[in-house]
């Protein structure tokens, strides 16, 4: 990945967050995650073709998953259920599609999958090739997500 691939993520992290959840998104120091799909509660993730190939995976912990579904959707007590689900797919898929748009104007073109929300450590046996992603931590008020990316350019399309 280039550092094209990571700006386009982490502007579209920055610019739907602050436009949806709170303006104030601080960015933390990328990393090597060596346990992508089993290291949180929560995960949605969301296949990415074209292009770029692979999956973003956007990781966090249930109390964060809560705060960010009662604030999509205006509740008190939220739940991570049907709705919840949907809300944090949902979030996830806008963010994902701005960032698909953001490395359109750099010159690649890529599609995006239907989001899939893992929760409790469950993984689906097409994901566990994925052993190590780029994380970037990423922090609002709601909590703290990690924003994984698994991608590889596909060589075949340049």
């Amino acid at each position: 990945m280039t550092f094209q691939h990571i700006d386009s993520f982490v502007r579209a992290v920055h610019s739907v967050m602050a436009m949806m959840l709170d303006p104030n998104v601080e960015t933390g120091k990328p990393f090597f995650n060596a346990d992508p799909l089993t290291k949180y509660e929560i995960m949605v993730l969301v296949g990415v073709l074209g292009d770029l190939q692979g999956q973003v995976i956007c990781g966090m912990d249930q109390a964060t998953a809560k705060n960010i579904i009662g604030q999509m959707l205006g509740v008190k007590n939220p739940a991570i259920n049907e709705m919840g689900k949907s809300a944090l797919s949902e979030l996830k898929n806008i963010i994902v599609g701005t960032a698909s748009t953001n490395l359109s104007e750099v010159g690649y073109h890529c599609n995006i999958t239907p989001p899939l929300l893992l929760a409790d450590g469950k993984v689906p046996d097409f994901l566990k090739h994925i052993n190590t992603a780029l994380a970037v931590p990423i922090t609002i008020a709601a909590g703290k997500i990690e924003l994984n990316l698994f991608l590889k350019k596909d060589e075949l399309a340049s």
